[in-house]
This record gives C-alpha cells, sequence and structure tokens, in this order.
C-alpha cells in the first residue's frame, strides 16, 4: 500500500516538473524579439534633374509646299515621291512651247512699236519741216497785207496754213508719246512673258527629298494649284506644347531638351523656339528644338522627350526610403545603437526617376539608410541586413 502511494507521488511530482519545464520553454519562445529584414546604404551622389516628360513631333525644319505660278498643262514632271534633289535642279514644267510662242509673239510686237515709234519721228521732223515753211510764208503775207500787196483773202489762206502747220506739229508729238507708251506696254508684256517661261520651270529652292505629290503629268493644273511637297532631311526640329505654368522657365538656347531618337538612342539639345504668347484655349504654349545633324530621326516620327528645368549634382536616396508623416514632415530610417531603427527627419529635394535628393545631405552623411522594408518598421525596431 505504502508502495502504491509511493508510486503515486512520484508520478505527480514527475508530471509538475514537465509542465514547469514546457512553460518556460514557450515563455522563452513568446520573449524573443522580432528582427526586420532590410536593405541599407548610405547616401549616393549623382546628377539630380528636374524634368517635365512631354511627347514631340519631328518636323523638318525647313519645307516647301509647291505650286504652279502659271495655269497649264503639266507637261514636265522630272521627280517622284522619295525623290532627293539638290538645290536648283528642275522639279516640273508647264505648257513650254505655248509659253515659248507667247515670247516671240511679244518680241514681234516690240519691233512692229519700235517701228511705229520711229514713223512718228519722222512725221514730227516733217511736220516741222512744213511748220518753218508756212511761218515763212505767215511773215512774208503779213509784210504784203501792210503794203497792201496782197489780198485779204491770200493773207487769210496763208494765215491758215501756219495755223494747220502748227496744229500738225503738236499731233506729231502726240503721237510720239502715244508710240512710246504702246512700245513701253509692249516691253512690259515681253517682260510678262519671260516671266511666265521662266516660271513654267521650278526649281528646288533647297537640298530637299519630295515627300509628297499632288498631281500626274500631263494633268491640267491651275494657278496655286499645290504640286509637291518638300523636306530638307538634313534639317529637322522637335515642336511640342507645354503647360503654361513653365512658361519663365522655358529659356530659348539654354534650356536642355533629352530626346529618344528612332534606335531608342537618347540624344539631346536645346531649346531654340518659344512662342510669344500663350494660348488662351488650351493654357499651353509651343517651344521648337533643333535636332543635331546626323541623328537618327525621321520626319513625322512621335518622340518620347523631357524637358530639364534645372540640373545639379547632389545627394540622395531611392525614392521610397522616403517616407511622408504628418505635418508634410519626411523622414528616413537609419541604423542606430545595436542595429535598431532611427527615424530622421530630412528635406527632399528633386525627385528624378527613382532616387530623391535629400537638401540637407550634410547632416546625415556617414549614415547608413533603410532602403528597403522601411514600411514595417518603427523607432526602436531591430533590423537584420539583406543583401541587395
Amino acid at each position: 500500500m505504502l508502495g502504491l502511494k509511493t508510486c503515486l507521488l512520484s508520478a505527480v511530482a514527475g508530471t509538475l516538473l514537465l509542465t514547469v519545464g514546457g512553460c518556460a520553454k514557450k515563455a522563452k519562445k513568446e520573449f524573443k524579439e522580432r528582427e526586420t529584414r532590410v536593405t541599407v546604404q548610405e547616401l549616393e551622389q549623382r546628377t539630380f534633374r528636374e524634368r517635365i516628360p512631354l511627347q514631340g513631333i519631328i518636323s523638318p525644319k525647313e519645307y516647301a509646299m509647291i505650286s504652279a505660278k502659271i495655269s497649264g498643262t503639266l507637261e514636265l514632271l522630272k521627280v517622284s515621291e522619295g525623290d532627293r534633289r539638290k538645290a536648283g535642279d528642275v522639279l516640273f514644267g508647264i505648257d513650254r512651247q505655248v509659253l515659248k510662242n507667247q515670247v516671240v509673239v511679244k518680241e514681234d510686237e516690240i519691233k512692229v512699236k519700235e517701228a511705229a515709234l520711229q514713223s512718228a519721228n519722222f512725221a514730227l521732223k516733217t511736220a516741222e519741216i512744213n511748220q518753218r515753211q508756212a511761218k515763212l510764208d505767215y511773215d512774208r503775207a503779213l509784210t504784203l497785207r501792210d503794203s497792201r500787196a496782197i489780198s485779204q483773202a491770200n493773207f487769210e489762206t496763208t494765215e491758215t496754213a501756219f495755223k494747220k502747220a502748227e496744229m500738225d506739229v503738236r499731233n506729231a508729238q502726240a503721237d510720239i508719246i502715244n508710240a512710246k507708251a504702246q512700245l513701253k506696254q509692249s516691253q512690259s508684256n515681253l517682260a510678262i512673258a519671260k516671266k511666265n517661261l521662266d516660271d513654267s520651270v521650278i526649281r528646288a529652292p533647297f537640298d530637299c527629298v519630295v515627300f509628297e505629290t499632288f498631281v500626274e503629268e500631263n494633268e491640267y493644273v491651275t494657278v496655286g494649284k499645290n504640286i509637291m511637297k518638300l523636306e530638307n532631311p538634313g534639317s529637322f526640329e522637335i515642336v511640342c506644347y507645354i503647360s503654361s505654368v513653365y512658361y519663365d522657365r522655358i529659356n530659348v538656347g539654354k534650356t536642355a531638351v533629352e530626346f529618344a531618337d528612332s534606335k531608342g538612342n537618347l540624344q539631346r539639345c536645346v531649346v531654340t523656339y518659344k512662342a510669344p504668347g500663350i494660348d488662351s484655349t488650351t493654357r499651353t504654349f509651343k517651344i521648337k528644338a533643333v535636332v543635331p545633324q546626323n541623328i537618327s530621326v525621321v520626319s513625322g516620327m512621335l518622340c518620347e522627350l523631357n524637358i530639364i528645368l534645372s540640373e545639379k549634382v547632389a545627394y540622395g536616396l531611392p525614392s521610397d526610403a522616403v517616407l511622408l508623416r504628418a505635418n508634410n514632415r519626411y523622414i528616413v530610417f537609419t541604423v542606430g545603437k545595436d542595429n535598431r531603427a532611427e527615424s530622421v527627419e530630412v528635406t527632399p529635394g528633386i525627385v528624378d526617376g527613382n532616387a530623391c535628393e535629400i537638401v540637407n545631405a550634410a547632416e546625415v552623411l556617414g549614415k547608413k539608410f533603410v532602403t528597403t522594408g522601411q514600411t514595417f518598421i518603427n523607432n526602436g525596431s531591430l533590423l537584420k541586413f539583406i543583401k541587395r
């Protein structure tokens, strides 16, 4: 009986010891502090750019819409779409033979008018001779009339002949003026005919590529009819529109433009034109930037670009490392004593892509900053570092 009691007491004691030991292990596990896995880095120095992302159109800097200067049949079309021509090369011609004939007619007309002027000069000289003779006869008749050696009827006949001779001189002078005017008009008509002949052949105003044609050979065209569009393939510019809030920050010749060419390579140029005013409807304004020579772009292509408003070298961190708190405060977590998190207030500057400038970098240089896992920690959190 005593042995049975002893066994029971021993069993109870063993059970109590096991229970106490299990509770102790459980308590030990419950009080083990949790570590947050994070990556850290120091401030990194880099170039920060304040950028405005936009889309622009590649346009030819030099282009022309060539139209007909005269009406007629398009007898000569020397180019097709895609052809390249040098300045001065013939592009097309209109009714050349008809216009050549008109020049010949106007030249012959001038010869006729010159002959008419010469005849009028001869007529004036003849009238002046007749006038001088009539004047002599008239003076003689006056003397004879005073001496009563001539009848009144003969005197009046002589006087009438003299007045007619004077009138003939005036008429001859008027004929000369008229002949000169007609000659001048014929000369003007010849100049117009020659101008039309010159205008019938259109030459390339600059080195160009034929971007588009609108008519076919032997088609009748009228004055002002568009024949073709030309572009200079070696001179392009980017054209885009930007919000009016940036108007005073865009400076011609200074503000940089970064863009991707047709191969995806980043290129750089500067603003070369800014509109003199802002569109009142869209609240935007136009800017242009000339593309440097030998850059791979195509007329009409849409390109991604950035307007660089400011650019500087400064210290920064990944943007995700900077956290916004109440009252518009920004903090970052640093590694403190015993690998515990410490929050530090910072002043963010330019955000460039995934990086944020730290304006007060001088105050925190040399510290290690939490760059991932920061959203799961607070001041004093125990940190465990992992490699990036």
